[in-house]
């Protein structure tokens, strides 16, 4: 089954731009592994004395099986941010427009 999703996460806490670039390159491959790259915007900038990237979706994105998808994606990529910035913080919050 599909689901149409707003996709949004943020990584929080990164101490220097150089963390945030680290980031910033990371995304860019994991967003290209999942086809997600023509999908998505990628945003950095400095919020409240700390840097941060933010992912945002144009549209809703049609997926299948997202609930499997979901919490892999979420794992995996929270563990390979900690790896990168081991202080730095994943917030997820995707969204279901078709119960809105």
């Amino acid at each position: 089954m599909s689901v149409n999703i707003d996709v949004f996460f943020t990584i929080q806490g990164l101490k220097t731009e150089g963390e945030r670039a680290a980031v910033t390159a990371l995304l860019a491959e994991v967003l290209e592994t999942e086809g997600l790259s023509d999908e998505v915007s990628v945003t950095s900038g400095e919020e409240d004395g700390s840097q941060f990237v933010r992912v945002n979706s144009h549209y809703p994105v049609v997926f299948s099986r997202f609930y499997l998808w979901r919490e892999s994606f979420e794992q995996t990529f929270t563990h390979s941010v900690n790896d990168l910035v081991p202080h730095a913080k994943v917030v997820f919050d995707w969204g279901y427009p078709d119960e809105a």
